[in-house]
């Protein structure tokens, strides 16, 4: 039911944000998250500290980034009023004209940032409690506390914080495996890593599930010698 429940949030989300914790085989398996909602056409923000040096192998091209699109320009109400805002652009530059009512504007007293779209969706992997485990991020993505959660992860001492809470007994990436259609080889390569990492390079944990999935991924173009020596 949780499954059917997820694809379904998944497919009508278009501004997604996914979380991850710190855990490598969680990470990597967000990065696998990535791919797939990128190569169907959304709106995907990672939020993540920094990625491990012996994963940065995973790490997104160019191809895959994109930039924040809307700049915003503020101008605190209690230095001026403006009464009007009005542009001309020419060839070699856009001029925005304010017109104040009210008040002086120093360039101090301007600040510019980036608006980011408010999210359909935001996918947390590994992440056992969300409130604790992200509070620091939440005073700085304010924006992300009224937005549905999926809630990927395995073990169970999660919090079940989300709307959905997709909680197995297996590997973060078996769980995501069911979620992601038409595996790119990126996804592929993200996926093996966290299975790599999930059984100790096939040390533990080991099903004959597991097996069956590391040969599909394989055929996805995934290359266990480059994961196995990348993650030493």
């Amino acid at each position: 039911m949780e499954l059917q429940e997820s694809k379904q949030i998944i497919s009508e989300a278009k501004n997604v944000y996914l979380i991850t914790s710190g855990n490598p085989e969680a990470i990597a398996s967000t990065l696998a998250l990535f791919y797939t909602l990128k190569q169907q056409g959304k709106n995907v923000n990672l939020v993540i500290d920094a990625l491990p040096e012996n994963l940065k192998f995973l790490a997104p091209s160019l191809d895959f980034i994109s930039y924040p699109k809307n700049f915003v320009i503020s101008v605190p109400s209690n230095i001026a009023q403006v009464s009007q805002v009005y542009y001309e652009k020419n060839p070699d530059a856009l001029k925005i004209h304010l017109t104040l009512e009210s008040g002086n504007i120093k360039k101090d007293n301007i600040s510019f940032y980036f608006s980011e779209t408010k999210p359909d969706l935001i996918i947390t992997a590994g992440v056992k409690d969300y409130s604790e485990e992200l509070s620091d991020k939440l005073n700085s993505f304010g924006f992300l506390l009224d937005s549905p959660i999926l809630n990927i992860d395995n073990g169970q001492d999660n919090k079940k914080f989300g709307k959905i809470n997709l909680i197995g007994d297996n590997s973060i990436p078996e769980i995501i495996i069911g979620l992601a259609e038409n595996l790119t080889k990126e996804s592929a390569a993200c996926l093996l890593t966290g299975l790599v990492i999930y059984t100790e390079n096939f040390k533990t944990k080991l099903t004959a599930e597991i097996f069956q999935i590391v040969a599909d991924l394989m055929k996805k173009g995934a290359d266990l010698k480059e994961i196995t020596n990348s993650i030493k």
